[in-house]
This record gives structure tokens, C-alpha cells and sequence, in this order.
């Protein structure tokens, strides 16, 4: 096995429990601190910052559940470098926002992978060809 066929198997997987593990617990934060959020999303200027804590949370949520386990990981990929890129533009780049956008955006291009439950994109694409 070459090691761009062992990278195109195993880089997905890594950057997939990579950013479950880094989104789970600002993921967590949303809802365990939910007034410390909404008054943080309020001094960014966000609108609506009880209800966009809330869904910022649950997006998170979702996605690393999502690429833990390889189910629509490009969709999870998508909504989490949409959240990363309002973040960066709002809060400011830190370490941890552009490590998640980076991977987000590997996983976007490579997919989730060979060890992954379901990838809807393949199957759009086999029926296009």
C-alpha cells in the first residue's frame, strides 16, 4: 500500500475524531454555561444571542457526533467551517477556531473516509456518472 492510499484511508479518520474532540466541549459549554454564552454572543454584537447559543450548540453537537461516526461527514465538515468562519470573523482567529476550520476543510475535500457509516455524496455521485 503506497502512502498516499495509506493517507487518503487513514487522514480522514484522524481529522474526524480530531475535530470531535475539539468541538465536543465548546459544544458542551453552549448549553453547561448558557448565560456565560449568551453574554459573550452578546458582547460580539451577535442577534438573537439566546437563540443563536442554542443553535451554535446544537450544530456543534450534531457535527462532531456526526464525524465521530462518519454520517454525512461533508455536511457536518460544512456546517462546522460555516461556524469557524463566523467565529473567526466575530471573535477573532485563535488556535483552536482555525484547527477546526482547517481540518473541516481536509475532510470537506477528502470525505470521511473508508471507515465510515454513511456517505450520502458517494451515492450522488454514482448515480451522476
Amino acid at each position: 500500500m503506497s502512502v498516499t492510499s495509506q493517507l487518503r484511508t487513514w487522514l480522514p479518520l484522524v481529522l474526524r475524531v480530531l475535530i470531535a474532540l475539539l468541538v465536543a466541549l465548546p459544544a458542551a459549554g453552549k448549553f453547561l454555561d448558557y448565560a456565560g454564552q449568551v453574554e459573550f454572543f452578546t458582547s460580539l454584537g451577535i442577534p438573537a444571542p439566546e437563540l443563536m447559543v442554542l443553535v451554535v450548540g446544537t450544530v456543534e453537537a450534531a457535527s462532531a457526533v456526526m464525524l465521530l461516526l462518519g454520517i454525512a461527514g461533508r455536511v457536518a465538515a460544512l456546517a462546522l467551517t460555516s461556524i469557524m468562519l463566523v467565529a473567526i470573523v466575530t471573535a477573532g482567529a485563535n488556535p483552536l477556531n482555525l484547527t477546526i476550520l482547517l481540518a473541516s476543510l481536509v475532510v470537506l475535500a477528502l470525505g470521511t473516509g473508508p471507515y465510515s457509516l454513511w456517505e450520502p455524496e458517494n451515492r450522488l455521485r454514482q448515480s451522476t456518472a
